[in-house]
């Protein structure tokens, strides 16, 4: 073995193994409620103050969760991306919500892990990523009813909800306040149900990434940026 293959085995060794990692779930997390598999959301969404874009909710939150993914972009003529829209996992967090500091965090630690692997397909977490549940649903944007642009839809209707062809909402944005945590993460924003059951309201809040670079040159291919946020479900018609 050359001295220089030995020396690039020992980086890619001392990179993977210095690679963030989630840490085991935390002591006590919640118990899945009786017939559920969510617990009882022991934490409660309250917007930034000083602004009117983003108002709190009004009522307790129905679901809690931790989006993983990426946000899409396009070059435009202008040389500047605009959004085409994101896709996302989506995995529970109510039984985290009984371990504020873990819950607190865990957007930021879940972007770590998510943004250090090389691999360009969204990861599929398991229960051990730091009290993560499993997979609930999908996030994921199609043409808006309108004919014109895209809405965002969130879905639980390929796992957590199989069987209940109502387990999605489709929304509009109500709200956009850019992140009070830096220009690199994607705005947090405030959105109202436009048809389906699983909720009347959605918060997109404690983002991390997913923000493009400032510019493009013209033509250039579209572009997908890593993010992880929270997403809160409100006014929801749907158990699971």
């Amino acid at each position: 073995m050359t001295f220089a293959l030995f020396a690039t085995l020992v980086l890619a060794a001392s990179a993977a193994i210095a690679a963030p990692q989630f840490s085991p779930p935390p002591a006590g997390l919640g118990s899945p409620l009786s017939g559920k598999r969510t617990c009882a959301i022991k934490q409660t969404l309250t917007v930034p103050a000083n602004q009117t874009v983003l108002t709190n909710p009004t009522t307790s939150a129905s679901f809690v969760l931790l989006g993983v993914g990426v946000q899409n972009y396009t070059c435009s003529t202008a040389g500047t991306y605009a959004s085409i829209g994101a896709v996302a996992d989506l995995y529970d967090l109510s039984c985290l919500s009984a371990v504020p500091a873990a819950f607190n965090a865990i957007q930021d630690q879940a972007f770590a892990v998510w943004n250090a692997s090389k691999s360009t397909a969204v990861p599929r977490l398991g229960a051990s990523a730091n009290g993560c549940n499993p997979l609930m649903g999908a996030h994921y944007f199609v043409t808006s009813p309108s004919g014109t642009g895209l809405s965002p839809v969130w879905d639980f209707r390929g796992a957590s909800a199989k069987g209940n062809p109502n387990a999605f909402v489709l929304a509009a944005k109500v709200g956009d306040l850019p992140a009070p945590t830096g220009s690199q993460d994607v705005d947090w924003l405030q959105l109202k149900n436009v048809t389906g059951g699983l909720a009347t309201s959605i918060y997109r809040m404690n983002t991390k990434g997913g923000q493009p670079p400032a510019s493009c040159t013209a033509g250039s291919a579209p572009i997908s940026v890593k993010y992880t946020s929270k997403y809160w479900l409100y006014g929801s018609s749907i158990t699971v």
